[in-house]
């Protein structure tokens, strides 16, 4: 979708250490459960721009732990919100907010 909107200058956070160590270059993948995944997410990250994934703090990770939470029994798909959604507020704005983390 960054790619799709014109951004060439992209930052994917992850407090995931495995996903961070399966979207390295040269991460032997081939033993995880979603290789195509992976091997499609090594692809992208390699195209014409800048593109990284950095290994972040959980509690960094406060908004989209919360997404991911807030659709986990919901069967949606793919979903762009104009704005947060309810009880959003209060973690954007929080210790992480604007900040670049502590």
């Amino acid at each position: 979708m960054a790619w799709e909107c014109g951004f060439r200058d992209v930052s994917c956070e992850t407090d995931s250490l495995n996903a961070f160590l399966a979207s390295q270059p040269h991460s032997n993948s081939e033993h995880a459960a979603d290789v195509d995944l992976i091997v499609k997410i090594q692809e992208v990250l390699q195209w014409n721009w800048s593109a990284e994934v950095v290994l972040i703090q959980r509690t960094a990770n406060a908004a989209a732990d919360f997404l991911a939470k807030s659709v986990v029994d919901k069967s949606i798909g793919y979903v762009e919100l104009l704005e947060p959604l309810n009880g959003m507020h209060n973690i954007l704005q929080g210790p992480y907010h604007s900040s670049g983390g502590k």
